[in-house]
């Protein structure tokens, strides 16, 4: 039976019948009233209006409040987790970086099989994954410590083969990256464009697959001359093209006997290539028929990937998702293809499956190599989608994604963002109108802090990355109207909670007791 915790029925009599809409505003947060921050320069109407007419408050999004190390920027993946988990979850780049400090990383069984694998063999360990300090899909603390160990377990060989980020982490920092690990283990290098797809453009891909097999991609000893030619091209590193390292004529390609361990730790935009190693009759593109290999993961990629995991992941057994479907009711997820797994798969609890009674509307992006020449995205659509779902009053509870401001505010473009804040504000104007009435509760926040700082305030230089801000969250519910949360006059500095919260408040709204699992707690208890 589900242990549950007590509801406070006075606080919501009358509301269990509603509908409950749940809109994440991907990288909105709070951010300081000048022009770094788009928002505040767009000054989106219908945000002013919700202020004024119904309760505020902001959320913790990023370090230790949803489980990352203090002071680590918040990001897609873990801010739909916690959002639909409703309690801290302690993410895999603290937990695995715990690990290396306290040293069982270094007696962690998968990574000494995974040794022993190689110098059984007399064969090489395959470090595969993004060179990144950006702490959001790997880690470069990781890679060195992968290193450290294969160097003290006595590895015959040791073969680097990288993605260059330029997105997480700021562009034309590839190079400084490269000196922070020994140069004689580079074995290959593309772009996180290539290796990193997660929207099945298998032909890049391919590629990377192609680049780390030896098939494809310049040799070379210095990688500097292709990367100074990418960034002369307009690109980031993000774009690198294929290239491969034979230090005295030694062919470093991945061969058979091997063992490939991928150090990622966020599944999505690893599993495309990781599939390519790993799947049984892999049929997307050919494939080397490799023998004796060993492949390992640094985290659980995928249920259908039967292979050792070195850090499995923390189970979320009752997320909202599930809570919503065991009382029987419906549920509809909205999103465009960035942001699909997010809502599905991360919202979740890290489950593929939806649970009964749960629908999904995927609404398919364009997949421009320069999005932001076209900051409206899809958020039309979406919202047609969601409108739809509104006046069906088919589903109990509503989750909608739009990807505008994370995505556009990711190219660094400082226009394009004030754009993409003009199309949310639009959007946004058109879900409070379908919403309208007392059958009807919307909740607005995001899962982590962008767009709201594209300029860095010290050196004045754009910025591309997640920044550490609280989020807003706007309760629209017409027996909540006028009614304020007791932070509401100072969102930037004083906050209510974090996004464990949220789950506790859309079931205390919806008049479902919270599973005792749910340590978050209702924000309701914040109104005045």
């Amino acid at each position: 039976m589900l242990k549950t915790d007590g509801v406070k029925s006075d606080r919501i009599k009358g509301m269990a019948k509603k509908i409950v809409v749940l809109v994440v505003l991907d990288g909105w947060g709070v951010g300081h009233n000048n022009e770094s921050n788009p928002i505040y320069v767009a000054k989106p109407e219908i945000f002013e209006w919700l202020q004024a007419n119904y309760p505020v408050t902001s959320l913790q999004a990023s370090g230790i409040s949803i489980g990352l190390p203090w002071g680590e920027v918040g990001n897609s993946e873990v801010g739909h987790l916690t959002l639909g988990a409703g309690k801290v979850l302690y993410q895999y780049y603290p937990k695995i970086t715990m690990a290396i400090h306290d040293g069982t990383f270094f007696e962690n069984k998968v990574l000494k099989d995974v040794c022993a694998h190689a110098r059984e063999h007399n064969s090489a360990v395959n470090f595969v994954g993004l060179l990144s300090k950006g702490n959001v899909h790997a880690s470069l603390d990781h890679l060195q410590a992968l290193i450290k160990m294969a160097q003290d377990e006595k590895v015959p060989k040791i073969n680097l083969h990288l993605f260059a980020d330029g997105k997480d982490c700021p562009p034309r920092t590839l190079g400084g990256f490269l000196k922070q690990i020994p140069n004689e283990y580079l074995a290959s290098l593309i772009g996180r464009y290539y290796a990193m797809d997660r929207e099945g453009n298998w032909q890049l891909t391919e590629t990377a697959y192609q680049t780390m097999t030896g098939q494809v991609g310049q040799i070379v000893s210095d990688p500097t001359p292709i990367m100074e030619a990418t960034y002369k091209q307009g690109q980031t590193e993000e774009y690198l093209g294929p290239v491969r390292f034979a230090p005295n004529g030694e062919d470093r390609k991945i061969k058979d006997g091997d063992a490939v361990f991928f150090f990622n730790y966020r599944e999505d935009s690893i599993q495309q290539i990781a599939s390519a190693f790993i799947t049984p009759g892999f049929d997307k593109f050919p494939t080397v028929p490799f023998k004796d290999i060993l492949v390992a993961t640094m985290t659980h990629y995928n249920d259908a990937f039967a292979v050792p995991v070195a850090f499995p992941a923390d189970i979320v057994e009752n997320p909202i998702g599930k809570v919503i479907s065991d009382k029987g009711l419906t549920q509809i997820r909205i999103a465009e293809t960035y942001k699909y797994a997010h809502v599905t798969y991360f919202f979740n609890g890290l489950r593929e499956e939806p649970f009964p009674g749960e629908f999904r509307a995927l609404i398919p992006s364009n997949s421009s190599l320069h999005p932001e020449e076209h900051p409206e995205m899809m958020a039309t659509a979406v919202t047609d989608r969601l409108i739809e779902a509104i006046r069906s009053r088919a589903f109990d509870f509503i989750l909608v994604n739009y990807a505008n401001p994370d995505a556009i505010a990711h190219t660094a473009n400082y226009n394009a963002s004030i754009e993409a804040v003009k199309v949310i504000d639009r959007e946004i104007t058109r879900v409070i109108k379908s919403a309208e009435g007392p059958d009807n509760c919307v909740i607005i926040t995001s899962d982590h802090g962008h767009i709201e700082e594209l300029v860095n305030e010290v050196t004045g230089l754009p910025e591309s990355q997640h920044v550490a801000s609280p989020v807003p969250l706007y309760l629209v519910d017409e027996r909540l109207k006028g009614r304020k949360f007791v932070n509401s006059t100072d969102l930037a500095v004083e906050t209510l909670g974090s996004l464990a919260d949220v789950a506790p408040t859309i079931l205390e709204l919806m008049g479902i007791p919270k599973p005792i699992e749910m340590t978050g707690r209702s924000i309701l208890d914040g109104l005045v």
